[in-house]
């Protein structure tokens, strides 16, 4: 295994980016740089039109911490107000996870805690290892949990599983994250990042510019403005006629081929 740093990138097939958090002796915590990388590995790819699906996933035996808060203890480190009063970098790459064209998935290899279950509920699917679970501790600690999150968990699980998760700060085992939607697969721990790119091979073989448009218009609709115009906009700008044409045709082809 390589020496820790920052989250690394890789494209381990095509039109598919792959990113992993690789401070495994940490817990995979998220220090500020690594936000910082985060950052610019999104940009990286969302700027090249080759990558159409993105997996976000991590190195050891957990997904990850969450932020790393022991700064918080002494009163050193980033004012962490600003995670309440305005957007904080970690609320940023969460929302930018949950709004790029590409479609994301979160291949979840261990306990997922804090903030980084935030990044889990940022992407469009989430697959998980069976000896996971998660737990959202910042009510424990009198930390106010910033508004991106709580909205991501009223719109993925719903406002009782969402006040239940926040309010009680309990460990969730991977079952009952499955039974309530937060997972939408949950397999052997050595599994995860196999289906997740099997899964990613499919999507990324489907044209991208109507699953981002399609994307992007149920995130909307999670907020209730699915129907608006800017909406009906991004879905007929994807149309194309042509393209629908001959993807028809090529499927009869493969019909008819077996």
């Amino acid at each position: 295994m390589s020496e820790e740093s920052n989250p690394i990138l890789t494209r381990p097939v095509d039109h598919i980016a792959l990113i992993e958090l690789n401070r495994s002796t940490n817990a995979n915590r998220i220090q500020p740089d690594d936000l910082e990388t985060l950052e610019r590995l999104l940009t990286e790819c969302e700027h090249d039109e080759q990558v159409h699906v993105l997996i976000l996933t991590a190195r050891g035996d957990y997904f990850s911490a969450g932020y790393d808060l022991r700064a918080l203890a002494t009163g050193a480190g980033v004012d962490q107000r600003e995670s309440v009063g305005r957007e904080s970098a970690f609320e940023n790459f969460a929302n930018r996870l949950e709004n790029t064209r590409l479609i994301t998935i979160a291949a979840l290899n261990g306990p997922v805690l804090g903030g980084a279950t935030d990044f889990a509920l940022a992407c469009d699917l989430r697959l998980g290892a069976e000896s996971m679970y998660m737990q959202m501790p910042a009510a424990r600690i009198g930390l106010p949990l910033y508004a991106g999150a709580l909205q991501r968990y009223v719109s993925c699980l719903g406002l009782n599983h969402a006040k239940r998760l926040v309010f009680m700060a309990e460990k969730l085992p991977a079952t009952e994250m499955l039974g309530i939607g937060f997972l939408n697969e949950l397999l052997p721990a050595d599994a995860v990042l196999t289906r997740a790119l099997a899964m990613a091979k499919e999507i990324a073989s489907m044209p991208a510019k109507p699953l981002a448009a399609m994307k992007q218009t149920l995130n909307a609709a999670a907020l209730g403005e699915g129907s608006a115009p800017a909406q009906r906009a991004a879905l007929l700008d994807a149309y194309d006629p042509a393209l629908i044409a001959e993807r028809i045709k090529a499927a009869q082809r493969q019909r008819q081929a077996r």
